[in-house]
């Protein structure tokens, strides 16, 4: 990979920076040894809205945007958003987001099961498969690089359901938006510490605070490094760094540069598939009992990115505000995977180890929204007009070739298996392999009738290009897809909504020497999503919500012809249907119990299909039915000290398109102990959790296994 000196010494001499100011700032303080004590006094007054902490139960009353849709309360969005804070992820002990996805009730964990190194967090919502990340508001066309460090972020915005209309194509199950950290108005001095299992280990640092006495100038520096052997038996290491800047001369403008750079390091994923003459897999585990990789360490994927961001809101008068984002992010990358033919304990020959290639990804995203607000007699509106973009530009490496076990082997040996001689060595520096570029012209119009009745009302111009620079089929399809919602709040705790959503969809471009349709570009589709729920606020620090949906998309399949290779037909026929019920609880119910559960059901089916054998089946890798409960008790009488447990359960799916090939249901427990005290007059948290108690073997994807059972200890200074 190409080293980048210079962005290095610029992040170093911001972090010097930044750090110089903590301490400047520190010093005009008064030590805290110096400040009188006074006896603890109660004060009754209104409470603050809550933001999402541990105190609030986690619930956050705002989200930070949802597309061309400004920050808006949670309450009046009408749309299905789990808004998971930073907190809650701290208290999770969640080294990555499969933690997040699995205790969370609308998402089922999924597994990475890449060739390419992606770095990136995979998750089912709605029964659709979601990897393109959302970053502050601005989505990516693919699922490599992209998404935050775990301990940079502030909050995660989970939406359910299209988003056609919100970020333009590539999302029909719903949209992961990851929102980083900012600076802080008050000092900020946090040091971290601990294990996220096995032998694994790791430190970071968060700094922030206002730079002058006005508080104009602010900054955030987050610093990670990240190794050893997790619970998974893999060797992974993770050394990243972020930088924020915040300039906000008035009440009326802000805007913030974010410099940010991650280099990681982690094994190729184990990827199992069923035997050479068709042969499958044997999902109850009777065979095959480990949640573990079984990758050999010569097998690394490796990705580098180096980003910029840039944000401005100006409220240019009373009625209009400009909003805008901009990012830069450039990623070089390499590794493959392992494949792993397994069947009756043996691992069969053409099991191979992957594609040893490089690549490098240039990504470019900008938006910018203007919003009017004005009055039509008695309504009231906030016209949204914008245009949002978002490209990539990859460049792949030749060369790269797999090598087939030659015997079959146990798992073992295939973990141990040698790295073969001249591994790697053909592979060509990358050239220019094609460019992918999503643009939406909005308008929107927020409109509030009265204090009960308001409305969305938009539509997008979206259109999806790709451009190949190796000869094979490009694409460039357009269409518009509007929203319409419709809201009613008959008392001020109770928000009911009316959602219609469409969402343009790119036909997939055949690729692989296994398909005898191989360059095809199928016909693009696009997608329809109805959903009536409601938001109900318990008290200021529980929400209640529930959402019916159907969703209808393409279906798109791949169909064995036999023999030899190429034998596999990839066709686009018929819809999938899905429809269904969520429901959900947020919050503390009593002082001492905080809740985060709820269920989702879910009736997934194929209909108008070609083939009538397809009808009323189910689509592969989803599962109909899930069902978690996450539960945090702070313990009477000892003060600081907090339990924490849950149950999630996610019912069976399907690995074929008869559904005769059964994945098992799954129910995985957790269990943890956090304890907040004070050690040398600093606040201080100690957090250990057990994940997964039961050491349950489960496929939380059709191709990959889950987590195994992992001891995790975190500890948490302020200074």
């Amino acid at each position: 990979m190409t080293p980048a000196p210079r962005f290095r010494l610029n992040l170093m001499a911001l972090a010097l920076l930044a750090s110089t100011a903590a301490r400047a700032q520190t010093a005009a303080e008064p030590a805290s040894d110096d400040v009188p004590q006074l006896a603890d006094v109660t004060v009754k007054a209104a409470r603050p809205e809550a933001t999402g902490t541990a105190a609030d139960g986690y619930v956050s009353k705002k989200v930070t945007g949802v597309g061309a849709w400004g920050a808006r309360d949670l309450q009046d969005t009408p749309y299905s958003i789990t808004v998971v804070p930073e907190e809650l992820i701290e208290n999770l002990n969640a080294q990555d987001m499969d933690q997040v996805f699995k205790v969370n009730p609308t998402t089922q964990e999924t597994a990475r099961i890449a060739s390419d190194a992606t770095d990136g967090a995979w998750v089912t919502i709605r029964g659709f498969q979601v990897n393109f990340p959302i970053v502050n508001g601005m989505p990516y066309v693919s699922r490599v690089g992209g998404t935050p460090m775990m301990q940079d972020i502030e909050r995660v915005e989970i939406i359910n359901g299209a988003t056609g209309f919100l970020y333009g194509g590539g999302r029909v199950g719903g949209a992961v938006n990851y929102i980083t950290k900012k600076p802080t108005l008050d000092p900020l001095r946090n040091v971290s510490f601990g294990t996220y299992g096995g032998s694994s280990y790791f430190g970071h640092l968060d700094l922030g605070g206002q730079i002058d006495r006005n508080h104009v100038f602010g900054y955030r520096l987050n610093v990670l490094h990240q190794g050893g052997e997790t619970a998974r038996k893999e060797k992974r290491k993770i050394d990243g760094a972020s930088l924020v800047f915040d300039l906000k001369p008035n009440q009326d403008f802000y805007t913030d540069l974010r410099l940010s750079y991650k280099d990681t390091q982690n094994p190729g994923p184990t990827i199992f598939w069923g035997g050479n003459n068709g042969e499958p897999i044997d999902y109850s585990g009777d065979g095959f009992r480990s949640n573990q990789s079984y990758t050999p360490e010569w097998q690394k994927q490796l990705l580098t990115s180096k980003k910029i961001e840039n944000s401005v809101k100006w409220n240019i008068s009373d009625v209009l505000t400009l909003r805008t984002g901009l990012f830069h992010e450039t990623i070089d990358r390499s590794g493959g995977d392992a494949r792993m033919r397994y069947v009756n304990g043996v691992v069969q020959a053409r099991s191979w180890y992957g594609n040893p290639s490089r690549g490098e990804n240039d990504k470019l995203g900008l938006a910018a929204y203007l919003d009017s607000k004005f009055n039509t007699g008695e309504i009231q509106h906030t016209l949204t007009v914008g245009y949002a973009a978002s490209s990539e530009k990859t460049k792949a490496s030749t060369g790269g070739s797999s090598f087939n076990i030659p015997e079959a082997t146990t798992p073992e040996g295939f973990r141990n298996f040698p790295m073969p001689e001249g591994w790697g060595s053909a592979v060509s520096a990358p050239y220019l392999n094609n460019k992918t570029t999503y643009s939406n012209i909005l308008i929107g119009d927020d409109i509030k009738l009265n204090d009960q009745w308001s409305a969305l009302v938009g539509g997008n111009y979206a259109r999806i290009n790709t451009k190949s620079y190796r000869g094979s089929a490009g694409y460039d399809q357009s269409a518009f897809t509007p929203t319409l919602s419709l809201m009613y709040k008959p008392m001020p705790s109770l928000s009911t909504y009316v959602t219609y959503i469409e969402s343009l969809e790119a036909g997939s471009v055949v690729s692989g020497d296994d398909y005898v349709n191989k360059d095809e570009v199928l016909p693009p589709y696009t997608s329809k999503q109805y959903e009536i729920g409601g938001k109900y606020s318990l008290n200021d620090r529980v929400m209640i919500n529930a959402a019916l949906f159907r969703i209808e998309k393409a279906n798109i399949y791949d169909v064995d012809l036999g023999g030899d290779s190429p034998n596999i037909r990839r066709t686009q026929d018929g819809k999938q249907i899905h429809q269904g019920l969520e429901v959900g609880i947020t919050g503390r119910v009593t002082d001492n119990l905080t809740l985060v559960a709820g269920a989702t059901v879910m009736d997934l089916s194929l209909a108008k299909n070609t083939n009538p054998a397809l009808d009323g089946k189910k689509p592969n890798g989803a599962a109909s039915r899930m069902a978690k409960i996450y539960a945090e008790y702070r313990v009477p009488g000892v003060p600081g000290l907090t339990l924490s447990g849950g149950a999630f359960y996610t019912g069976k799916k399907y690995d074929d398109d008869a559904n005769t090939l059964v994945v098992p249901a799954y129910t995985l427990f957790d269990a943890g102990v956090r304890y907040a005290t004070r050690l040398g007059g600093y606040p201080t948290t100690f957090n250990f959790t057990v994940q997964n108690i039961a050491d349950k073997v489960y496929w939380s994807n059709t191709r990959a296994q889950g987590n195994p059972r992992t001891f995790a200890f975190t500890v948490k200074a302020m200074f």
